[in-house]
């Protein structure tokens, strides 16, 4: 079996968050899907089949689980499919959907100029803040209490989800983000008491919002770029009025793998409609 490695979200031409991609003939058990990609190792594998030219049932394992959606795993998945022409378009955007236990999710493919993905994520929910476990958070990231939060407002860390659920939690500078030297038993703790799949530690400089993700519940100890994570965030951030509709999210920095994520929101009767979006690009190719 053929697996192709797909950095999605790239930036400046490097970076981007690897994935694996599988095209399936005919469905396969869930067992030996983990097994894949498992042996594969890295943070998501998308298996795609083929439903009919406008639809692909997609889903989503990590070395340990399967996990719901995975933001850069449907880049890469649909990037491929584009790039290796079992999509066609010129010179067009077409829109495909994916079918995925995160429901159905409209895809954008844009033909021009090479192959831009764009991804719907499910309409966000704002869970509860977790003000009163700021210090448990806090230590878990080896940081102090006076780190947290954002300079100039109120934002504590608060469970989001467009597709999958997380803490978004605010810290005061880039330098802080950076200097993050998780304890990834402790966020695992965290997270499994609070049904979440990880941490999204974000701050804003200079008007650019930086991110750092750590997912350790599910075998994802940090990584470069997380698309529905990001989905959150800036559904998070434009619901309190911090972001604008259309943001660019870096993450990656700390890991020397700059990746770029770009978040679109239509907001339509008070219903926020988000799409992920990034460049990508074939790595490599491996037998299973």
């Amino acid at each position: 079996m053929e697996v192709a490695i797909v950095k999605s979200f790239s930036y400046e031409g490097g970076g981007g968050n690897g994935a694996g991609v599988v095209i399936l003939e005919k469905q396969v058990a869930d067992e030996k899907k983990q097994e894949i990609a498992c042996r594969i190792g890295l943070s998501e594998t998308a298996f795609v089949l083929k439903r009919d030219d406008n639809n692909y049932d997609v889903s989503f394992f990590t070395p340990v689980s399967e996990v719901d959606l995975c933001g850069h795993a449907t880049i890469a998945a649909f990037y491929y499919l584009a790039e290796k022409g079992f999509i066609k378009g010129n010179n067009e955007t077409k829109v495909i959907y994916q079918n995925t236990k995160a429901g159905r999710l409209k895809i954008n493919l844009t033909f021009k100029d090479g192959v831009y993905v764009l991804m719907q994520q499910t309409s966000p929910r704002i869970y509860n803040d977790l003000r009163d476990k700021i210090k448990q958070i806090a230590k878990s990231l080896n940081l102090d209490e006076r780190h947290m939060g954002l300079e100039g407002c109120q934002l504590y860390p608060t469970i989001v989800s467009t597709g999958l659920k997380d803490i978004m939690i605010p810290v005061k500078s880039r330098d802080i983000l950076n200097s993050i030297n998780a304890n990834f038993k402790a966020i695992s703790k965290i997270s499994k008491e609070n049904n979440v799949i990880g941490y999204h530690v974000f701050t804003i400089d200079e008007g650019t919002i930086y991110a750092r993700n750590f997912a350790p519940l599910v075998g994802i100890d940090e990584e470069c770029a997380t698309g529905t994570s990001n989905g959150a965030l800036a559904s998070l951030l434009y619901s309190r009025a911090l972001a604008n509709s259309s943001v660019e999210i870096i993450q990656g920095e700390a890991m020397n793998e700059k990746s770029m994520v770009f978040v679109k929101i239509n907001e339509v009767d008070n219903i926020l409609d988000v799409y992920v979006g990034g460049k990508a690009f074939i790595e490599n190719y491996l037998e299973i």
